[in-house]
């Protein structure tokens, strides 16, 4: 009989198992993991299962239909181990001897201290030594018998035990009369020595390999204190922990190894930063930094190499020799650091350009060791050169708020030499395009050529040179831009940066016609250099943006310069601006002029003492305009647009002459604005009835605010009136939306308007009767709703 589960067979192989064996020795299957004893129960759990199936198959009597699948019992879920709670095993003992060893140095120092009056010199040798020895030589004994928790205590037992024998030994005058630097420069140096000897051992305890470092480090401070922060003590130290390290790596110590490391890290520091603060003793000379601590700092520089000698790969080598690149920068740095802000810049902008060409020339591979001082070296120069275009900047627009072309920049007391702005700029940019070599594309190029032409306009501005002159160079250097970009592939980017340095020139010359005249002639030649022979596909509709704003401010400030009336200056613009719009069809064209003649008039109009009939001007040319373009290009929303500026500008004028009857100047209009809708309509069977919509609204509209604003009984009223049943019933008729609409919408006004001056004379009990005789009315039918749809549902519940 077939038989699953079997203690003494494998599972995998089916080879047999000795007894109590904790792995299949054929395959090598483990046998006393959780999961075999799961696979063990699942097994187990089969040979039920198919003895209880052998039983069914014996007593069964008639067959199964084919179909018929037994149910079968659901598999037990696999023993899951038991959470382990409390304190795990292991523990127990490193606790224990933890507290053990504690107690046992406690012990030993009260101990030393009440009998130490009545023990006499060989009684206390003998005591400690005996102690000491003892506690080592056991705590080795036990490590070698595999005991290293019990080792590691009775270890640093014996090592705090040797600390009280150095600190007896001063006591008994033996070490002579030591300070408290000296007591602990000796315990240091005794504890460090003989916890080397024991973590050397076989053994290879840790206790010792931290007693290495902690004594090591406690002589080096007691050391350092004794004399008086001496730099070469420090450096020493770190070359102390480099040759512990070294020794670690040798005999395989990684807990002395790092730990030492941390230790050389430590002492590093500390030389750094005492021979840093050494600096500000005195005035600092290349003189005195090398006498002093300027080979400390060279000698700190060095040592961040020494990690080279325990590990070569390429991530090590460039970060410790990009480290010590950036701290020999800073200390050939340092004796700038007292002289003026000029000498200082001049440095950093010295070593930037060294580091930057040392990653040029070396290999590919180590370019970043060099981009790394020079990184740094790149702070101070990007400070500088940011002030000093700040205060271009601001020296600029200072001297263009003063009214008239020949005013001067002042001059003013600069912190650092504006001779160095633009090498300084040049520097930051070669660095840019070493670090970043996809910035040495067009508009890398673009963007460095534009950076150095206002490098040398804010150069020129922070000297005491008259504002023409800046606003000139600048016009200047952003119509070469544009022009260069139209004679080669730079795209847009060089456009835009050109079209910039126009608009500063603008911003700086604003309180000069004359020179804000000549840059608007300079930025509005450009535009129609842009717009004839734009190269790239965006500089056309860029030009076509452009050339109506411009050309309107050149017409504006050239009218100023002639003493011409603000009040006729919108006119000319808004044809100028309009027949250009009609001329050169576009979007963005037809966009700017729209925006900059509405500007220009509305200048006009606001600089007018006859608000009225400026607007009525404007409006009128303004709306010739805009319709003859939508004639012109057959555009029926401009036409519509055209036709609402005379509009307005006809009731803008009649407002203005006082007229009361309307009718005489609108009708006319919309009848032929009516006959040709009418036209429209009837010539072709599916054309829209909107067409007819202009000249009806003209013919309505005008009569309607009459009648809304004045007296509702006239004859207007009546008039209008009949006019609005007369176009519904048409529309009806006829099935016209557009008089039908226009119709219903006028006399809808019309009747609530005659409505209005007696429901203000209603009482107001009428109205507020009304108005709840309406809500109980709705809330009666809400109800009743609800009702019939709580009756409905209850018969479909009763439904079968």
């Amino acid at each position: 009989m077939t038989r699953y589960a079997d203690p003494l067979t494998c599972p995998d192989c089916r080879a047999s198992l000795p007894v109590g064996a904790q792995q299949c020795p054929a395959c090598d299957l483990p046998l006393a993991h959780p999961i075999a004893a799961e696979l063990l129960g699942t097994l187990t759990y089969a040979d039920t299962l198919l003895a209880r199936l052998r039983v069914v198959a014996r007593t069964q009597e008639a067959p199964r239909p084919a179909s018929f699948v037994p149910p079968v019992a659901p598999l037990p879920r696999p023993a899951t181990p038991e959470r382990r709670t409390g304190v795990r095993a292991a523990s127990v003992p490193t606790i224990l001897l933890g507290l053990g060893a504690f107690c046992l140095l406690v012990a030993s120092v009260i101990f030393l201290a009440v009998a130490w009056s009545w023990l006499g010199v060989g009684g206390r040798t003998a005591v400690l030594l005996t102690l000491t020895a003892g506690a080592g030589v056991l705590g080795q004994w036990l490590a070698r018998r595999g005991l290293r928790v019990a080792g590691e205590a009775l270890t640093t037992v014996a090592l705090g035990l040797l600390v009280l024998d150095v600190v007896g030994a001063e006591n008994s005058g033996w070490l002579g009369a030591l300070t408290d630097e000296g007591l602990f420069l000796v315990v240091g140096v005794v504890v460090a020595a003989v916890s080397l000897g024991l973590a050397l051992t076989p053994t290879r305890l840790l206790a010792p390999q931290l007693a290495v470092v902690v004594g090591l480090g406690d002589a080096a401070i007691a050391a350092f204190d004794l004399t008086q922060g001496s730099l070469w003590l420090a450096g020493s130290t770190v070359v102390v922990f480099t040759a512990v390290v070294e020794l670690a790596r040798r005999v395989a110590l990684p807990v002395l190894l790092w730990s030492a490391a941390t230790g050389g890290a430590v002492a590093w520091m500390v030389l750094t930063t005492y021979a840093l603060a050494a600096t500000d003793d005195g005035p600092m000379t290349f003189a005195s930094l090398w006498s002093g601590p300027g080979w400390a700092l060279l000698a700190a520089s060095g040592m961040l190499l020494l990690p080279l000698a325990f590990h070569r790969g390429r991530e090590t080598v460039v970060c410790a020799v990009a480290a010590a690149a950036c701290l020999t920068s800073l200390t050939l740095a340092l004796p700038a650091g007292d002289e003026s802000a000029t000498v200082l810049a001049t440095v950093a902008l010295g070593l930037l350009v060294a580091w930057t060409a040392a990653a040029v020339l070396v290999p590919r591979a180590w370019t970043v060791v060099a981009l790394v001082p020079a990184c740094a070296a790149a702070l101070p120069v990007l400070v500088v050169s940011g002030s000093l275009s700040l205060q271009a900047t601001v020296r600029t627009l200072a001297a263009g708020q003063q009214r008239g072309a020949r005013v001067s920049l002042e001059e003013f007391e600069v912190l650092v030499h504006p001779a160095l702005l633009l090498p300084s700029l040049t520097a930051l940019l070669a660095l840019v395009a070493v670090a970043l070599p996809t910035t040495r594309g067009t508009a890398g190029r673009v963007t460095a050529v534009s950076s150095l032409a206002a490098a040398g306009v804010a150069t020129l501005a922070l000297h005491p040179v008259p504002l023409w002159s800046v606003v000139v160079v600048l016009a200047l250097a952003g119509t070469a831009l544009v022009a260069d970009s139209l004679r080669r592939e730079t795209g847009i980017a060089e456009t835009v940066a050109g079209l910039l340095v126009l608009g500063s020139a603008l911003l700086a010359g604003r309180s000069s016609e004359v020179l804000v005249t000549g840059a608007l002639a300079l930025v509005t030649l450009t535009s129609v250099a842009l717009v004839t022979r734009g190269w790239s596909p965006e500089s056309r509709p860029l030009g076509d943006l452009l050339l109506p704003a411009a050309l309107t401010g050149l017409i504006w400030s050239g009218a100023g310069l002639a003493d011409v009336d603000p009040v006729l200056r919108g006119v000319p613009i808004l044809l100028v601006v309009g027949l250009l719009a009609i001329a050169r069809s576009r979007g963005e064209l037809e966009a700017s002029a729209v925006v900059a003649g509405s500007l220009a008039a509305l200048a006009s109009v606001l600089a007018a003492q006859d608000l009225g009939t400026a607007a009525s001007v404007h409006l009128t040319v303004g709306g010739v305009v805009v319709s003859a373009s939508g004639l012109l290009h057959r555009r029926r929303a401009t036409v519509v647009a055209g036709g609402a500026l005379l509009f307005a500008a006809t009731w803008v004028r009649l407002a203005d002459l006082g007229v009361e009857a309307p009718e005489a100047y609108t009708l006319p209009l919309a009848v032929v604005l009516t006959l040709v809708g009418l036209h429209a309509v009837l010539r072709r069977d599916d054309a829209s009835t909107s067409a007819l919509t202009p000249g009806l609204v003209l013919a309505t509209v005008p009569s309607l605010l009459w009648v809304l604003a004045g007296e509702p009984v006239s004859v207007r009223a009546v008039l209008l009136g009949a006019a609005c049943l007369v176009l519904v019933l048409a529309g009806s008729r006829l099935r016209w939306s557009s008089p039908l609409v226009v119709g219903a919408a006028a006399g809808g006004l019309l009747v609530l308007r005659e409505l209005a001056p007696y429901v203000a004379e209603t009482p107001q009990w009428v109205l507020l009767g009304l108005a709840g005789t309406l809500l109980t009315v709705v809330g009666v039918t809400w109800e009743r709703r609800l009702v019939e749809l709580r009756s409905a549902g209850a018969y479909l519940e009763r439904l079968r």
